[in-house]
């Protein structure tokens, strides 16, 4: 029997009502299992079978849930709570709470219109609490990844753009207000992991260079990405490079949208891979990427004794990354039922970025247990490296007893944290996920003790 389709005047009054709602709701939660950290990104090639639907606490919502998703809406509400508390090392104790409420509304403009590959994203986020990583005295790598750039507000707007697809998929164009990391260096797998240097992309880009835009704040930009192979792609982008970035002066709400503050522009360049491996098709993600930085005039070390006058630099910031996740032995049917190897190295200017060096390694597992196909294990360790020519100027400033650069207090060489965890699925829609970090060189610094730190990470799908 054949459903007659409602008139296109109903469906556009419905989806114009549903995202003008949206401003009146708190927002979203950067997590692998809950608001995205952009719809683009896949844990698989195209050719796999789409992924099972996600759970949620109250199912399908009396039925709403089905019906939006024919007409081509997609709702995602969740939060996501994360603990920590340092019990040994760092400048004192202490536990805090960061937390993430959070909104997307996914438009597939195909089914609610008829304009083929046409769709829309938005999330919008709400954040509150505060980071144990300042508590205890490290201002690099924070031990909360859902903390910061929120703006302290109670609707904060994350990103909203829209999405072309063309060819039967093989080209993609996106363009609006999005953050670069959003498709570049990005992977759903990371935020299986609390520590920021991971969640939601490797903390050396974001943290290098303001060009690179990360989530929760967004620039106007837009990106193409090509498809020449089914397994391979290719894709580039032009970013709006805005001095304000993750302020609360110039970004506290996300919909500050003015160029006063722009200064260049940010063009990644990326290729992956994305292989099936094997007769069970082991799914694996290899991606090679390069960044450049138009902006000029920029100095990050800001000497407090004013004597080495190399540490001035100014120029145009370049990054480059390589990354890689692969499936080695498959539990069950999904694209991330099994054991995942995960690496990467990123690279910045040292002349011009704080961070420059960042080797990562990790581990997850998931459907380990069949008792359990949903409960999943982490670990991870992360080394980051510290700019040598900050080095140096924190060396004089430290020779002359005079404060030191970047605020720091000894001079800031690496830094390297273990993390493991243990991500439980409690109920439908609800994940608790008890967890260890242990911050070697807290701040990158050797005159503050190593921090253990304990906590957890809990998410709800509504």
């Amino acid at each position: 029997m054949t459903r007659n389709p409602k008139p296109r005047g109903t469906r556009f009054h419905l989806a114009a009502a549903l995202i003008m709602a949206l401003g009146a709701h708190a927002a979203e939660a950067q997590v692998n299992n809950g608001v995205s950290i952009g719809p683009s990104e896949a844990l698989a090639p195209p050719t796999a079978p789409p992924p099972p639907v996600s759970d949620h606490l109250f199912g399908d919502w009396g039925g709403l849930r089905t019906q939006l998703h024919d007409l081509g809406i997609d709702l995602t509400l969740d939060w996501t709570a994360e603990v920590a508390g340092n019990v040994s090392g760092g400048v004192q104790r202490g536990a805090t709470y960061a937390g993430q409420v959070g909104l997307e509304a996914d438009v597939d403009w195909e089914k609610l219109a008829g304009f083929k590959g046409f769709s829309t994203h938005v999330v919008l986020v709400n954040r509150q609490g505060a980071n144990d990583s300042n508590l205890f005295g490290d201002h690099l790598i924070p031990v909360q990844e859902i903390y910061g750039a929120g703006g302290n507000v109670l609707v904060h707007l994350v990103y909203a753009y829209a999405e072309q697809s063309l060819l039967d998929g093989r080209v993609d164009i996106a363009v609006g207000r999005m953050p670069v990391l959003n498709d570049f260096d990005a992977s759903p797998l990371n935020c299986n992991f609390m520590n920021n240097g991971l969640c939601g992309n490797p903390k050396q880009l974001p943290g290098a260079d303001i060009g690179m835009s990360s989530y929760p704040d967004a620039v106007w930009g837009g990106r193409i990405r090509v498809r020449p192979t089914v397994q391979t792609y290719i894709q580039t982008g032009v970013y709006e490079v805005n001095q304000g970035l993750y302020t609360n002066q110039f970004y506290r709400t996300g919909f500050e949208f003015n160029g006063a503050r722009d200064s260049g522009v940010e063009v990644p360049v990326e290729v992956a891979y994305e292989p099936l491996v094997g007769p069970q098709a082991l799914p694996g993600h290899y991606k090679l990427g390069f960044a450049y930085d138009s902006s000029t005039n920029q100095q990050f070390f800001d000497s407090a004794a004013g004597l080495l006058s190399g540490t001035r630099a100014t120029g145009n910031k370049t990054n480059y990354w390589v990354a890689a996740d692969q499936m080695i032995f498959r539990n069950g049917p999904g694209a991330t039922d099994g054991i995942i190897l995960l690496a990467g190295y990123v690279h910045s200017d040292p002349s011009l970025s704080v961070y420059t060096d960042q080797v990562y390694v990790a581990a997850l597992d998931r459907d380990f247990w069949p008792a359990r196909p949903l409960d999943t294990i982490g670990i991870l360790l992360n080394y980051q490296h510290v700019s040598d020519q900050l080095a140096t100027e924190q060396e004089l400033d430290a020779s002359f007893g005079l404060p030191i650069a970047n605020g720091a207090t000894g001079v800031q060489t690496h830094e390297a944290i273990l993390e493991v965890n243990y991500d439980i699925h409690v109920a439908r829609g609800v994940s608790f996920q008890p967890d260890f970090q242990y911050v070697f060189r807290p701040n990158a610094q050797a005159n503050i003790k190593d921090a253990a730190v304990f906590g957890f990470k809990s998410h709800i799908n509504f």
